[in-house]
């Protein structure tokens, strides 16, 4: 880093001196192992759960939860986890499958005007709780919400 010093001196036009710091000896010992887990970070694989994630990201600020855009925001998710498969998605894959599929029918009920924005979020939270209850088959199965229109 350069750092450039103004003096004044009586009688004498202004000048600028150069002052340089002396290099700091740490500099050097930083430098390799952050070299070295930037370049390892880029060989780990992820099995695709970085692009996957990012691609649903994407679809989430592409097209918001609302009536004409819900199920081209469920289909693209569900491309989405279809394109980066099993791997990227975990142990949890079927499960996550399952959701899509009901998200995919929710976002035609919103679509259609048979449910509202807000009853598509209830009925997307019991689907995902249903879901997730079928996978782990613990107490009691959730309460379907009362919204109208709702497929089973």
């Amino acid at each position: 880093m350069k750092i450039f010093v103004k003096t004044r001196r009586d009688n004498a036009p202004q000048t600028t001196h150069h002052i340089r710091k002396p290099p700091l000896p740490f500099r050097k010992h930083f430098l390799a192992p952050v070299s070295i887990c930037v370049l390892l970070s880029g060989c780990v694989d992820d099995h695709g759960k970085g692009a996957m994630h990012a691609a649903t990201s994407r679809c989430f600020s592409k097209y918001p939860l609302a009536k004409g855009t819900a199920y081209k925001r469920f289909s693209c998710i569900y491309q989405a986890h279809s394109q980066y498969g099993p791997d990227a998605m975990g142990t949890h894959s079927a499960l996550l499958k399952q959701i899509d599929q009901a998200s995919l029918r929710v976002g035609l009920d919103i679509d259609s005007g048979v449910l509202t924005v807000a009853e598509g979020e209830t009925a997307l939270h019991w689907v995902t709780r249903k879901a997730y209850y079928q996978a782990s088959q613990h107490a009691s199965p959730p309460e379907q919400p009362k919204t109208q229109g709702l497929r089973k």
